[in-house]
């Protein structure tokens, strides 16, 4: 509809609009049966493959160096193939010919991922968790969301404080409960599961 001369501020031509408040911040984090791994803050909302192959570099290989580090009484661990499995969906990035050729120069094998399949990845529960326990820290620390530089670095600093604060049991439970996933979405064939 095409407003009349003199018509600007009639009501009937005025649209509302609405300034969304929310912030987003873009994180990667991996963890293990028994430990967290790193949690990183992305710079932007979305990666490419190549600034996905430099968080692979500094997240999944720092804790897998940590992982298979020597402890004090010099006692040597083997590891296998099957010592590791990486898990990651099926995100563009994550699926990219690099990014795989990437992992396999670097002897990491990677669980073939069904589409379309949330209800596999753990890491999804605890990314719920991880939420919640960031939402109340920010009112704790917070008056008000802001876009800034300095309070995105800072969100960041509560992201990696709440990551390291969380309960081993959950980490634990949601590594165990890796078979009964696996089977259940085997049996709904491929359907819908309750995780």
């Amino acid at each position: 509809m095409i407003r009349p001369p003199g018509e600007r501020l009639n009501p009937k031509y005025v649209k509302k609009t609405f300034k969304d408040a929310r912030i987003k911040v873009m994180v990667w984090a991996c963890f293990t049966g028994d430990r967290l791994g790193p949690l990183i803050v992305c710079d932007d909302e979305s990666i490419g493959a190549a600034e996905y192959e430099d968080i692979l570099y500094d997240g999944l290989f720092s804790l897998v160096d940590d992982i298979l580090e020597l402890s004090d009484d010099e006692t040597i661990r083997v590891a296998n193939d099957d010592t590791i499995l990486f898990m990651q969906d099926n995100a563009t990035c994550h699926k990219a010919k690099e990014v795989l050729e990437f992992l396999a120069q670097h002897h990491v094998p990677v669980m073939k991922w069904p589409a379309q399949s949330p209800d596999l990845n753990p890491i999804e529960n605890l990314w719920v968790a991880l939420k919640a326990a960031f939402h109340k820290r920010f009112l704790e620390l917070f008056s008000h969301p802001s876009k800034s530089l300095e309070a995105r670095y800072r969100y960041g600093e509560v992201l990696q404080e709440v990551w390291y604060n969380q309960g081993i049991e959950l980490i634990t439970a949601l590594v165990e409960s890796m078979p009964k996933r696996i089977q259940a979405v085997l049996e709904a064939n491929g359907g819908w599961i309750k995780y």
